[in-house]
């Protein structure tokens, strides 16, 4: 098999692709590697100078072995079984040494150019740990270790993507984890069609299977701290190279009501936090729809001083209330889309603008009621206080839906629509457990 030629037609067009000549006690080789993913001062150092100084002539097969043997002093050094493998090897900052009659070696010489842990951006916390991922998975696995000091924590990896080859790491603790949640992951990532694997999007869509839902079937977590925990709790861990998150399956609500700050405080105040987030979801999800209903269908269940206060604040609007909530739905959604595509710095003038100036101007200019505006308002704030971008996203459109359940058939449309919701999640499963856990899975205590 001649590894250079094919990997040469391999390479073909590849820049970055290096091909060195050397002549070591005798024999020509080549040194193949690409330029950045290796470092040309281990390649010089501990590569090239133990075969410069290798005297006497030798064999080309026992000159192999013996640079597998420790000639080359490298921490990682294999040999290559076919094409396939020396490809694998180079695209994953190995250097390979062809040496003709004898086949062809893989030795570790990594590039030290990545980027190194820094604090979480978005599950940022007072007084936990302030390492968060990185787009490197070995530097994430080592983090990892650095919580979970045990020697039962395995970690699998397999090379996912026609085309990307991405490197998926699978991690879960021995004893801990279902070991038929575990071998049902492996068994998806081994039966992964995807052309690329690069966007949390992707993943997120892939790894479960089928997507027939917009709430999240995969959590998703920034945090060393948070992944350890899961761990422990027995759930399984991916890592995706090239994406600074790892991902915890399987998930529910339960665990998607958890915010990172949770493990930081005492019990008591943790549990309060979740129910307030809980109260926080109802809101978000059900406070337009019940304006709408009760505004434009029922309005013999409002209190009359409060009823007295909307038809008041709608008595010079031109636009019904059905209209009025669903464009300041649209608006809101727009205001944070413009808030995270900007650069960071107009982010804030643009929300500041948005929410403050032109929602003053368009209640003083009577195109909307200062209630319609109070409780669209109410429930994106509340949809703010839940944790985690996945989950907030699908009560956005459960939002939207519910309230236009409102506005085509008032409390009657309102309540057809929850049970449309309740009956869709209930039949929703992440790898095999209910994804409404723990509150579907209540039991009576039984009696002594």
């Amino acid at each position: 098999m001649d590894f250079l030629l094919e990997l040469k037609q391999r390479f073909h067009g590849a820049a970055d692709f290096t091909v060195r000549e050397l002549e070591a006690a005798g024999v020509g080789c080549r040194l193949l590697f690409l330029d950045g993913l290796c470092s040309g001062a281990e390649i010089a150092e501990f590569v090239i100078r133990p075969l410069g100084r290798l005297s006497g002539p030798l064999a080309p097969p026992p000159l192999l072995d013996w640079a597998l043997a420790g000639g080359v002093e490298a921490a990682s050094a294999s040999r290559c079984a076919d094409v396939e493998d020396a490809e694998a090897k180079l695209l994953n900052g190995f250097c390979v040494l062809v040496v003709p009659g004898a086949g062809a070696a893989a030795f570790e010489v990594k590039s030290g150019e990545k980027r190194g842990p820094s604090e979480p951006e978005v599950e940022s916390t007072t007084r936990g740990p302030k390492d968060a991922f990185t787009e490197t998975a070995r530097t994430n696995t080592a983090l990892l270790r650095r919580h979970l000091r045990t020697a039962k924590l395995r970690i699998w990896e397999t090379a996912v993507g026609s085309v990307s080859r991405t490197n998926l790491s699978l991690l879960w603790l021995e004893g801990a984890a279902d070991p038929e949640t575990v071998e049902r992951m492996k068994t998806r990532l081994l039966t992964l069609d995807a052309g690329e694997l690069l966007t949390p999007a992707a993943v997120e869509r892939l790894l479960p299977g089928t997507r027939r839902t917009a709430v999240p079937l995969l959590q998703y977590t920034e945090r060393t701290d948070r992944l350890a925990a899961g761990l422990l709790a027995g759930r399984v861990g991916i890592f995706a190279d090239g994406l600074p998150v790892a991902y915890l399956a399987p998930v529910n609500l339960g665990w998607l009501l958890q915010a990172a700050e949770d493990k930081d405080t005492d019990r008591l105040s943790a549990r309060f936090l979740k129910v307030l987030r809980l109260g926080a979801l109802v809101c978000a999800l059900l406070l337009p729809a019940l304006y709408v209903a009760m505004a434009a269908f029922h309005q013999e269940m409002l209190p009359t001083q409060l009823l007295e206060a909307v038809i008041e604040s709608k008595k010079n609007v031109p636009f019904p209330t059905v209209l009025e909530v669903l464009g300041l739905l649209a608006a809101f959604e727009l205001l944070q889309e413009a808030g995270l595509s900007a650069p960071k710095a107009v982010s804030q003038p643009v929300s500041i603008i948005g929410g403050l100036v032109v929602g003053s101007a368009a209640v003083e200019a009577s195109l909307i009621s200062p209630a319609a505006l109070i409780v669209t308002a109410a429930a994106g704030i509340c949809g703010f206080a839940l944790p985690g971008k996945s989950f907030v996203d699908a009560v956005r459109l459960a939002r939207f839906a519910l309230t236009l359940c409102a506005a085509l058939a008032g409390l009657c449309g309102l309540t057809l629509g929850l049970l449309a919701l309740l009956i869709h999640l209930s039949g929703l499963e992440s790898f095999g457990k209910a994804w409404l856990a723990p509150y579907s899975e209540l039991e009576r205590k039984q009696q002594p």
